[in-house]
């Protein structure tokens, strides 16, 4: 048989529990998670693209690595400031994990060719065959 305890405050009704509280945390996460995702977006979007009439619309089917050249030749991967030594090892892992992920460079339309040539070529040494460049659409 099972004993069923209840408990009861002085007056005899029994107690409950106040979500109020975590009702409040939550919805400050929610808000925190909100704002740091868009401050990603934002810190991504500090690179302006160069213009195109041609090209075909970004389909979502993977993450891509995506690695950011700004016009003062700073690199990044995925968002994160890199070393031009440290791409390959890192894009090495990354394919390990997921072979068939597209490689895109997001450049500046400032950008001094000999800052994006150095990441081609680390690309080229790999053996990654297709590298896509980002742009935005022209009108």
């Amino acid at each position: 048989m099972m004993r069923r305890r209840s408990i009861l405050n002085d007056e005899g009704a029994s107690a409950r529990v106040n979500v109020t509280p975590m009702i409040d945390v939550v919805m400050v996460l929610i808000v925190f998670y909100l704002l740091v995702g868009q401050l990603a977006l934002d810190r991504r979007a500090a690179i302006s693209l160069p213009a195109s009439r041609t090209g075909v619309e970004e389909t979502v089917q993977t993450d891509p690595i995506v690695i950011g050249v700004t016009r003062d030749g700073e690199r990044s991967l995925n968002g994160d400031a890199i070393e031009l030594e440290r791409i390959e090892a890192q894009i090495s892992g990354m394919l390990a994990r997921s072979p068939n992920t597209p490689v895109r460079i997001r450049a500046d339309r400032e950008t001094p060719h000999r800052f994006v040539r150095p990441v081609l070529n680390v690309l080229r040494d790999m053996g990654i065959g297709r590298v896509e460049l980002v742009t935005e659409k022209q009108p």
